[in-house]
């Protein structure tokens, strides 16, 4: 984490890019190969994050969207990955709201 950011903001910017990897694949920029690399990728970020309270507010639901896209490319059926496909797409929403809540609350800077 470089020293100028508190715990928080350095979550919320892994979060962010969890998300752009997970839009990504949603808008068919990306096929389940890059999903796969990405959400192996940025899982090693968010385990090294500090679980410090307020970084656990962005880093909970980061976590669940990294996994939901893993499991999304190691799903073996079209109708396994169209579900999993909805699944991310929630998250990716809720990943954003709590990073809207992050910035609302002054955790984070803009």
């Amino acid at each position: 984490m470089h020293s100028r950011f508190s715990a928080a903001e350095h979550a919320n910017f892994i979060a962010g890019k969890v998300v752009a990897y997970a839009t990504a694949y949603l808008d068919g920029r990306n096929d389940l190969a890059d999903l796969a690399r990405n959400a192996a990728s940025v899982m090693v970020e968010l385990i090294a994050c500090s679980d410090d309270a307020a970084a656990k507010v962005i880093l909970n639901p980061a976590r669940l969207l990294a996994n939901a896209m893993t499991i999304t490319a190691g799903a073996t059926s079209d109708a396994s990955v169209d579900r999993w496909q909805q699944v991310i797409g929630s998250l990716v929403e809720l990943v954003r709201h709590e990073s809207s809540e992050l910035r609302k609350s002054g955790v984070q800077r803009s």
